[in-house]
């Protein structure tokens, strides 16, 4: 579902080398950090008069990881550097997946002198180190352990990786040391910790032969070909195609690797952003996404400004049409049917002008103001509820807009979004979802399956793998989904009963007095082989027992 580039350590080393190559001497013009789409944006002045100026957009964002040493506009919050800031050079520390651009910059102490692009994990990030060691910019501000990731912050760089080969090459007496008490079979695991530079992504390649067999020349030959990919001559750019996705990488020259050769490395970084960008993961790329949701925030911004301003006045008009209707009760003997308005004097004693239905006698029209005055009352009451269904779909908007920048929103998420904005522009309802969807207390959503197929739907497709996951136990119902992004930690006990409850009441133990509810993480629940629809098999089961509440599925119907 992703169109993530892949970073190792050799991949890394190779792309800071092809940008020194592109970069290194050239006067930077402009650094901007786009915080809400996670991009950096590099633009620098021609080295010669004439040639055209070397720049680069890099998207940070883990469900990208894009890189294009092209022009762009650039986008987010633009970085102030010395009048005149030259790169310096661009280079990789042994064996880590970090990229540093050196700058030559005539500046104070606290003016950027360093550019660390760190793609460790899918924690990507963009950080501006001025001359003083302090962070002066950051893309995405975070604590990362003991390290401090905010400007002021003093930038201290991730831990080394440590791994054999790091500094100096690896002798085959120590790589036979390394990997020969490894069992075959068990070496392709073993080696990204056993040697520098190799990773899941090139561990198949140098090993060849010597992951099945235990015969010494093919583990000679194993390294052989990793000295020859990380300590031979420069590795040869690709571009590959694993999963659906376009990987740029590289090979020794003398590997026989299939996937596009380039002249540069960076030549097949853009070629791998151009042939995403023309098929994006899940049919929607992350900027469509993050303008869906504030779309749909800007219009939930609007609804609370109507509802809190509808709250402050329908119980003081509710007031004052019941205080009308008395004073005109207090005094019908004035009124005749037929008036359009009358002018009475309230119980102070000053005039006060009602308007008045003629085709009504005057009891009538105070009846029709008290009328008036419930609707409002009535309207007044349900707008607390309202206002508190609008800013728990606000939260729920800000944290899915947190999920698309952290990449671990599921594109049914986003599409629901799109296709509601699509059918209100149309004037039409937006296509039924597999599921109802719910609030707990708290705010979090919980989605029901509407039927057999749609349960698989719902658990399946529009569902990630940390949720959680609930059906009533031994009886046909529903699948539930209760949203939940947190894999280190379940939710909280509240929002699990209730979803529970939704569970047995959406099964066919809804009219007993307590329904046992299974529940796990949404990614134990798996499919069997031509099973029926919505028949699943669940591991790691955990059980609730629950009362079916038709009062609590009311109040955590959504509006």
């Amino acid at each position: 579902m992703s169109n993530a580039i892949r970073y190792d350590s050799l991949l890394v080393r190779e792309l800071a080398r092809a940008l020194n190559d592109a970069f290194a001497g050239a006067r930077l013009d402009g650094i901007w950090l786009d915080r809400d789409r996670l991009r950096l944006t590099l633009l620098t002045r021609p080295r010669r008069r004439g040639a055209p100026a070397p720049s680069l957009l890099w998207q940070l964002h883990p469900n990208s990881g894009h890189l294009t040493a092209a022009p762009g506009d650039p986008a987010g919050a633009r970085v102030q550097l010395a009048e005149r800031t030259v790169i310096r050079s661009v280079a990789a520390p042994p064996d880590e997946r970090i990229i540093v651009f050196e700058l030559d910059a005539e500046a104070s102490a606290g003016m950027p002198r360093r550019l660390v692009v760190e793609l460790i994990t899918n924690q990507w990030n963009a950080v501006v180190v001025g001359g003083d060691g302090r962070i002066a910019a950051v893309l995405r501000e975070r604590q990362a352990r003991e390290r401090t990731l905010k400007p002021g912050a003093a930038w201290t760089a991730p831990r080394p990786s440590g791994r054999p080969g790091a500094i100096a090459p690896l002798s085959l007496e120590s790589w036979q040391k390394a990997l020969g008490p490894v069992a075959p079979g068990e070496r392709l695991a073993a080696l990204p910790r056993l040697a520098a530079l190799a990773s899941p992504q090139n561990a198949a390649w140098i090993l060849g032969d010597a992951d099945t067999s235990d015969n010494p020349a093919a583990l000679q030959r194993a390294w052989e070909r990793y000295s020859a990919l990380v300590h031979g001559a420069p590795p040869r750019p690709l571009l590959l195609q694993e999963d659906g996705r376009w990987q740029p990488y590289v090979a020794a020259p003398s590997a026989d690797a299939a996937g596009d050769g380039f002249a540069s490395l960076l030549d097949a970084f853009t070629a791998a952003a151009e042939r995403a960008e023309a098929a994006p993961a899940g049919g929607v790329s992350t900027e469509e996404a993050l303008d869906a949701v504030a779309r749909r925030m800007e219009n939930v911004h609007k609804r609370l400004a109507r509802l809190t301003e509808e709250e402050s006045g329908a119980a003081q008009d509710a007031r004052r049409l019941r205080t009308l209707g008395d004073i005109l009760l207090s005094q019908l003997h004035v009124v005749k049917r037929g008036m359009a308005e009358v002018q009475l004097y309230d119980f102070e004693g000053t005039p006060v002008i009602i308007q008045l239905d003629p085709a009504l006698t005057p009891a009538d029209n105070a009846t029709r103001l008290y009328d008036t005055a419930r609707k409002r009352e009535r309207a007044a009451a349900r707008i607390p509820e309202l206002l508190a269904r609008a800013r728990r779909e606000l939260a729920s908007l800000e944290a899915l807009a947190g999920r698309i920048r952290e990449g671990t929103a599921d594109a049914g998420e986003v599409e629901k979004l799109q296709r509601g904005q699509a059918a209100q522009g149309k004037g039409a309802s937006p296509p039924l979802l597999p599921y109802r969807e719910y609030r707990t207390t708290r705010g979090l959503e919980v989605r029901v399956g509407r039927g057999s197929k749609a349960n698989d739907d719902l658990t399946f497709r529009h569902s990630s793998p940390s949720d959680i996951w609930l059906h009533a136990r031994d009886v046909a119902g529903a699948h539930v989904i209760l949203r939940w992004a947190d894999k280190d930690a379940n939710p909280p006990a509240a929002d699990l009963h209730e979803a529970a409850v939704l569970a047995a009441l959406h099964s066919r133990a809804r009219t007993s007095g307590t329904v046992p509810v299974d529940w796990t993480r949404r990614k134990y629940v798996r499919k069997p082989r031509k099973a029926g629809p919505g028949l699943v098999i669940p591991e790691r089961v955990r059980t609730l027992f629950v009362e079916p509440d038709e009062a609590l599925e009311e109040r955590m119907r959504e509006p």
